[in-house]
C-alpha cells in the first residue's frame, strides 16, 4: 500500500506500507511501514517501522525514528533506534539504540530522548 501527501496506507499480513508527509503507515506481521515527515509508522510482530515522527513495532521488531521530538516503542526483544535532530537543521544532535528487555526498557511503552538518554513518555 502506498499513500501520497498526508495519506494513510495499510498493508496486511507480511505487507509493506508507505505514507507521505504527515501520513500514517501500518503493516502487518513481518511487514514494513515507512512514514514521512511528522508521520507515524506501525508494524506488527517481527516488523520494521521507520518515520520522522513516531515508530512502533511488536515483539522482535525494529522501530526507527529520526527528527525533532520523535518517539519510539516496541514489543519484547524489539530494537529501538532514535535520533534527535537540531530544531533548525537536520543535523543529528543525539541518538541511542536499545533492545526492549522488559526491565530497563519496557515493552509497549513510548520513549523519547532527553539529554542523550531514553526517557519514558507519559501519554
Amino acid at each position: 500500500a502506498t499513500a501520497g501527501y498526508r495519506g494513510a496506507a495499510t498493508a496486511g499480513y507480511r505487507g509493506a506500507a508507505t505514507a507521505g508527509e504527515c501520513g500514517a503507515a501500518t503493516a502487518g506481521e513481518c511487514g514494513a511501514a515507512t512514514a514521512g515527515y511528522r508521520g507515524a509508522a506501525t508494524a506488527g510482530y517481527r516488523g520494521a517501522a521507520t518515520s520522522k515522527g513516531k515508530s512502533s513495532t511488536g515483539d522482535y521488531g525494529l522501530s526507527v525514528a529520526r527528527g525533532n521530538g520523535v518517539k519510539v516503542k516496541g514489543g519484547l526483544n524489539a530494537v529501538l533506534v532514535i535520533a534527535e535532530e537540531g530544531v533548525w537543521d537536520c543535523e543529528i544532535k543525539d541518538w541511542k539504540a536499545v533492545v526492549v528487555d522488559g526491565e530497563k526498557v519496557k515493552a509497549d511503552t513510548w520513549y523519547k530522548l532527553k539529554n542523550g538518554e531514553l526517557v519514558e513518555v507519559k501519554e
